[in-house]
């Protein structure tokens, strides 16, 4: 069950990674020069040589600051090793490694489903959203698999082409967090990745309550779009083949 968290795979993880670091490091190098202090600038005896002395002094300092070097340098390269967030989501890459467009067109008809139009349309979105308003920005589509008129299947779709909030998420969160956000506000459980296709990304499923049981929500994560499929199936790897039909079918 995918459960809200620190993502440590993200970037603001990673830099608050480095920045730990670096900031024990910097606290040590002040302890050490705090410490020392006393040693660094040991009074001259009376009756000895100022020129000695002096040279003693420059040579402590000189040491202290070798020491300091030494330290910055060791959390740098610790800082470094541990700088390893996972992509933002507007760098994520077809399967092949090629940018794609990602423009989501909902199909009429994909693998067994038909898209719901008219009064069948009207009909499933009063179901599914029982008087609730979804975002003006998000799109939606009601599929049927059997061909009784009522919908077994329906998607949602956010996309960064026409909604700034969602372009502002993957500049800075990974798909893994996005998907993450996802289900955690779909209260959805049993969260499971799968393949997702040639288009890459992410794509994942798990088990939610519907008005009816359980049922299962997909969502597919790529750099432009984020998008939520929800069927009456409660079978994840069916669940999850039926959503990557969808997506290569809606993906162009």
């Amino acid at each position: 069950m995918i459960v809200a968290s620190v993502d440590p795979t993200s970037q603001a993880f990673a830099v608050g990674e480095v920045i730990g670091v670096m900031s024990a490091a910097a606290t040590a190098i002040g302890a050490l020069w705090w410490l020392t202090r006393s040693w660094r600038v040991q009074p001259t005896p009376p009756g000895s040589d100022p020129a000695h002395a002096l040279r003693v002094k420059r040579k402590r300092t000189w040491f202290l600051a070798g020491v300091s070097v030494f330290i910055a340098a060791t959390a740098s390269v610790k800082a470094a090793a541990s700088y390893n967030p996972e992509p933002r989501a507007v760098e994520a890459r077809a399967a092949d490694g090629t940018e794609e467009s990602l423009v989501i067109i909902l199909p009429e008809l994909f693998d067994r489903f038909r898209l719901l139009t008219g009064e069948d349309a009207k009909r499933a979105e009063t179901e599914v959203l029982a008087g609730r308003k979804l975002p003006h920005s998000m799109r939606t589509g009601y599929y049927d698999q059997d061909a009784d008129g009522s919908y077994d299947l329906f998607v949602l779709v956010n996309s960064a082409d026409w909604d700034p909030e969602v372009a502002d998420n993957k500049a800075t969160k990974s798909i893994e967090q996005e998907l993450r956000d996802f289900f955690t506000a779909g209260k959805a459980r049993n969260v499971t990745p799968f393949d997702a296709g040639e288009h890459g990304g992410g794509l994942s499923c798990g088990h939610v309550t519907g008005p009816d049981g359980d049922q299962t929500l997909c969502a597919w994560s790529d750099a432009v779009n984020l998008v939520g499929v929800r069927l009456r199936s409660t079978d994840l790897a069916d669940a999850a083949r039926t959503t990557l039909a969808l997506r290569n079918a809606a993906t162009h």
